[in-house]
């Protein structure tokens, strides 16, 4: 059937066949740009920047978090850019920093006990110290061990979003003072 005869005497354009492939990044465009138009449409719908589950882990994070705005200030453009940033002291330096070594954390450890924190290298000498209290004022916890803690993986991330913050802020500080001294240079110019 399928050698001199049978089934192939049908040409391409019979069988549907396009001789040219589809473009598929202009109907990949067409989609997202229909699906843009329906969600602008639909007041119901929430940005992802502004979803409560997403705002939950930013401020948990110690990230800017957007202010909600009284109904009254919504149509007002000027308070847009108004932002919550320490709203719980959340970049309150103390928090990364452990109590037994004063530095920010290095290997954040959760004491499971008491639920404390600290840098698994200061709590190694502290405990190789033979000391067993636990260093956060006012805690109970008189025995303090290498077995009752465990990875602290959101402090490593707190820390780490905290350093990333102060390293910004320090750049735009840097930026703000190069552009603050730019034109004490140009004083003189030099004719050769």
């Amino acid at each position: 059937q399928y050698e001199n005869g049978g089934g192939g005497d049908n040409n391409e354009e019979e069988l549907g066949i396009q001789k040219s492939a589809p473009n598929y990044e202009a109907s990949i465009h067409e989609a997202l740009v229909r699906a843009r138009e329906r969600g602008e449409a639909d007041e119901s719908r929430v940005p992802v920047e502004k979803h409560n589950f997403v705002l939950a882990i930013r401020q948990k994070l110690g990230e800017k978090v957007p202010k909600k705005r009284s109904r009254a200030s919504r149509g007002a453009d000027d308070d847009d850019d108004l932002e919550v940033v320490n709203e719980n002291n959340i970049d309150d330096v103390h928090k990364f920093k452990c109590p037994i070594t004063g530095m920010l954390f290095e290997d954040p450890v959760r004491n499971k006990v008491c639920g404390h924190t600290y840098s698994r290298a200061g709590l190694m000498q502290m405990v190789k110290n033979r000391k067993k209290t636990c260093p956060v004022p006012g805690c109970a916890n008189n025995r303090v061990s290498l077995e009752q803690v465990e990875g602290d993986d959101e402090m490593v991330l707190k820390v780490r979003r905290f350093k990333t913050r102060e390293d910004a802020a320090k750049r735009r500080r840097e930026l703000e003072y190069d552009d603050d001294n730019e034109g004490e240079n140009e004083r003189f110019t030099v004719i050769n």
